[in-house]
């Protein structure tokens, strides 16, 4: 009867325990759905802005014979070259001779749905896990972000604000406030940069625990924890970058 309830209470503690990793698993899957959802709808908007303008921006048709001609021959040539840049898996220069069509021809079905094709394959296709340390300023993440590609960044671990100090406290300085109220010390933030200058003119922006964005511009990014003097601080936290990567 002993080993009888002895073993009840062990399955029971197993079916209890799976049944919380199912409910976790369950809860990671939905949130996924939920982030690649939102990615899609992102792509969508993307690209029916980009049809819009290329609408808008398209020349007229010729209704010369032999120019209508030259047209033809160009879309013809142009989708044969779009074709042998996804077979080799070459997504943005067949993006960018797709693009090209639509501009001249914003209907032309085919054109419209390789580049949908692309934007969906150029969508978070990269990814990068980088450390960023407390006690350094900025940081090449050793990713390039390219304009206009959806980012998705994750944030796990913890560090340590050290600040020492009299009864007055410590005042930051003008030329290193943050030029974001969201920005508090000990904040992970990030700036998009093509030259060295620009760490220092750029807006930084927040990188909280999930962050998700399309790229305005290209650059490197680079990382690092707000402070005065970082040099005192402890730890470090890794960051998951995933986007496209040129």
């Amino acid at each position: 009867m002993l080993l009888f309830s002895r073993n009840f209470v062990i399955l029971a503690l197993v079916m209890a325990f799976a049944g919380t990793f199912s409910a976790n698993l369950g809860l990671a899957q939905t949130a996924e759905m939920r982030r690649a959802m939102k990615q899609q709808q992102e792509f969508q908007k993307r690209l029916q802005q980009q049809r819009k303008e290329a609408a808008e921006n398209s020349p007229t048709l010729p209704t010369d014979p032999q120019l209508m001609g030259l047209h033809k021959e160009f879309i013809t040539k142009a989708e044969k070259l779009a074709a042998d840049y996804e077979k080799k898996k070459q997504t943005a220069e067949a993006r960018q001779v797709y693009e090209a069509i639509v501009r001249l021809v914003p209907k032309y079905q085919p054109a419209e749905e390789g580049l949908s094709r692309m934007i969906a394959a150029q969508s978070v296709q990269d990814r990068k896990l980088t450390e960023v340390v407390a006690n350094r300023g900025w940081q090449d993440s050793g990713v390039t972000l390219v304009q206009g590609m959806p980012v998705h960044m994750e944030v796990k671990g913890a560090w340590k604000v050290v600040v020492e100090t009299d009864a007055k406290g410590v005042e930051i300085p003008n030329e290193i406030k943050p030029k974001s109220s969201d920005i508090k010390l000990g904040t992970l933030i990030g700036v998009i940069a093509t030259s060295p200058s620009e760490l220092d003119t750029e807006k930084p922006f927040v990188v909280a625990k999930q962050l998700d964005f399309i790229n305005k511009k290209t650059g490197r990014l680079f990382l690092k924890m707000f402070d005065i003097d970082p040099s005192d601080n402890e730890g470090k936290i890794h960051v998951l970058i995933q986007s496209t990567f040129p």
